[in-house]
């Protein structure tokens, strides 16, 4: 993500302190390459509403996709049916 964006900022005239970091100090890209991690980091970010005191269950967050993981009901955050997602490989022009 931070090698597809920033070649836009530069080009749009953004510019930064530091140009070479994009994510803040204590942020960084992950990259998920197994279904144990995909299943990890969804429940890592359905927790985030209940550790922030917004709710006390995840089901209850309205814009979490935590209801269409755990029970397939359809709601405001539309989730990707297996495989369905294309991943397209491009060379740096």
């Amino acid at each position: 993500m931070a090698r597809q964006a920033l070649p836009e900022l530069r080009r749009s005239g953004i510019s930064t302190d530091d140009e070479e970091r994009f994510w803040q100090r204590r942020f960084y890209d992950f990259n998920v390459w197994s279904a144990a991690k995909h299943a990890e980091k969804v429940h890592y970010i359905h927790q985030n509403p209940v550790r922030r005191g917004l709710v006390a269950e995840p089901e209850q967050w309205l814009w979490s996709s935590f209801r269409a993981y755990a029970h397939r009901e359809r709601g405001i955050v539309l989730v990707n049916a297996a495989g369905s997602a294309k991943l397209k490989a491009t060379t740096a022009a």
